[in-house]
């Protein structure tokens, strides 16, 4: 009890009411829908893991591998392909390389991860590069029969760029998430719309992602400032 008071501390009244609430929706929209218990881990444990991130906890990355495994079962299930090709062979090998660079960028200070700058010649070769790999991906999933072939891409695109842009420790990640989210809704939002109710509790985390990842777009706005006038800002 007094490790979680001391670990809660540095954390303000929006975050601890967006995780508590965000976890009980996603508990109980699952039992309502009829949800499985791998959609309820996955729901509580990348809720947790986008909280992290949006403060720049390097904890965010571990509880991010699982949270990554229970979204691949639950895309697989659904036959997103596509989501699940993401997951095994982008997501886990980009993490692998984030929580290497955030372990040895750490403001010791505050626990928090030291936010880069990029070049604007790394940023734009990297949208480039996916705006030429969206058809290989495209290519690749219609190969599996992927369904929603052009929002399934869309969505390799904006988490390859979102996972990217964070493992680099780059603000520019949560704008990515917050690109991914509207398309992750939608991916979800038409299977619902067609009848599977069950999936409602799918659709949950992806809308608190969003409000989430907004707000870790400010987050880490204010912490770049704030490690600025420190000077340890890269």
């Amino acid at each position: 009890m007094k490790f979680l008071k001391s670990y809660f501390k540095d954390w303000n009244l929006f975050e601890k009411l967006y995780l508590s609430i965000g976890i009980s929706l996603g508990i109980l929209s699952s039992m309502i829908f009829h949800g499985t218990a791998i959609v309820s881990l996955y729901t509580i444990t990348y809720l947790t893991t986008a909280i992290l991130m949006s403060k720049g906890k390097v904890e965010s990355y571990f509880i991010g591998f699982f949270s990554v495994f229970f979204y691949g079962i639950v895309s697989y299930n659904q036959g997103y392909y596509g989501e699940l090709l993401i997951t095994i062979f982008l997501t886990f090998p980009i993490m692998v390389i984030g929580i290497i660079s955030w372990l040895k960028h750490q403001d010791k200070e505050d626990d928090v991860v030291i936010i880069s700058s990029l070049s604007k010649k790394e940023i734009i070769t990297v949208f480039a590069s996916q705006l030429v790999l969206f058809w290989g991906y495209y290519y690749l999933l219609k190969a599996f029969n992927t369904d929603l072939l052009v929002i399934s891409s869309c969505s390799i695109v904006t988490s390859v760029l979102a996972s990217y842009f964070e493992a680099r420790r780059s603000e520019l990640s949560l704008f990515c998430y917050i690109a991914n989210d509207l398309i992750i809704i939608t991916l979800w939002l038409i299977p619902i719309i067609n009848g599977n109710t069950s999936l409602i509790s799918v659709l949950t985390g992806p809308i608190l992602l969003l409000v989430n990842d907004i707000y870790g777009s400010y987050n880490w706005k204010r912490l770049k400032n704030i490690q600025k006038e420190k000077g340890i800002a890269q």
